[in-house]
């Protein structure tokens, strides 16, 4: 078979067998969504002699931070050794299973953007049915550009979780350069708190930050491949 092939049926077969992951992300989904019911993803409340005003404020916000952070877990799990053995019920080398990996996570981002929607809209209609209070809706319908950055959001954070995973099965350089870049990642924003300044990135034009989340997961997909196949075992 063509490597064209092979990487066309681990895509089929990894789909098929990981999809208890988007199983797992639907229940994380209605936990949290349960949790925030009652008060969503922002409240505060003003008070002037016997009127008391409460707002609760409902957004995609919550249920996009639970997704991200499921896809980088789920993008680790694919780098582990249990889900490494699955590789050996098929054809396959380390490096056409990392690519197949990056295209089963790229269509799970896919389906976690639709299971993310779904969720929010669920709530909505709850508290459509269920409350009393006066309830406010503002851009009901989601943008394509809105949809457009949550997947691209979510294929950021499955990438650098896959990197992250690749990172410390390569060679020794490539781990104690991982360890030592991920040190200076956590410690410098402790030392120099002032040299972390988002407000102006996070204010971009939404396509604007979809183009950038494009090109650094394309980035770290390629570092994956590249990892995968410094890491292939040698034939002569």
């Amino acid at each position: 078979m063509s490597f064209k092939t092979i990487i066309k049926k681990q895509v089929k077969w990894k789909a098929k067998l990981y999809s208890s992951a988007l199983s797992s992300l639907i229940i994380l989904q209605v936990i949290f969504g349960a949790l925030l019911f009652s008060s969503g993803s922002g409240s505060s409340g003003h008070g002037r002699g016997n009127l008391n005003v409460q707002f609760s404020i409902y957004s995609l916000d919550t249920f996009l931070f639970i997704t991200v952070f499921w896809a980088f877990i789920i993008a680790i799990l694919f780098t582990t050794k249990a889900y490494r053995m699955d590789d050996l019920s098929i054809i396959s080398s380390r490096t056409s299973s990392a690519i197949a990996n990056i295209l089963v996570l790229i269509l799970y981002s896919f389906f976690a953007v639709l299971i993310m929607l779904a969720s929010y809209y669920i709530q909505i209609l709850g508290l459509m049915l269920m409350e009393k209070d006066t309830f406010i809706i503002d851009k009901l319908l989601i943008s394509p550009s809105i949809f457009i950055l949550c997947i691209c959001s979510i294929c950021l954070f499955s990438a650098i979780g896959l990197l992250f995973g690749y990172c410390f099965q390569g060679p020794s350089i490539i781990k104690i350069a991982s360890i030592v870049l991920l040190a200076i990642g956590i410690i410098s924003p402790i030392i120099f708190p002032e040299s972390v300044n988002l407000q102006p990135f996070i204010q971009l034009p939404d396509l604007m930050l979809s183009g950038f989340y494009i090109i650094v997961s394309i980035l770290c997909f390629t570092l994956c491949i590249w990892i995968a196949d410094k890491s292939e075992v040698s034939r002569k």
